[in-house]
């Protein structure tokens, strides 16, 4: 994942947890309205219009963390596969390391035998 894709995942994660803990329809000081970011107001005062938003903040919310999830268990296969790369070279080595340690004790019994 980018370093730009990281950043948007956390600024919209950001944005949604500033929706879910903002106050939509609290007076301020004047005895207005005070407006959400983006200057969306409650679709009624019964609070079914809150109802929505905070149920769609939540929908998006899920999405993230479900983007979130696929990139996570993307990234754990790729290390479980580099793992696995590793540990077939490391036998390859020891294979590797017990042919030379062969070969070292054949050239000395040739080079002992030459002498002779």
């Amino acid at each position: 994942m980018s370093r730009s894709e990281r950043r948007k995942i956390r600024r919209a994660y950001g944005d949604e947890r500033a929706d879910l803990f903002s106050s939509h329809d609290d007076t301020d000081n004047s005895g207005g309205i005070r407006r959400r970011r983006g200057g969306a107001t409650p679709h009624n005062a019964d609070g079914r219009g809150q109802d929505r938003d905070v149920a769609e903040s939540l929908r998006r919310t899920n999405a993230m963390m479900q983007q979130g999830l696929e990139s996570v268990s993307g990234l754990r296969g790729a290390i479980d596969s580099d793992g696995k790369i590793l540990r077939d070279a490391n036998e390859d080595h020891q294979g590797m390391s017990g042919n030379v340690k062969g070969a070292r004790g054949t050239l000395l019994r040739l080079r002992a035998q030459e002498m002779w």
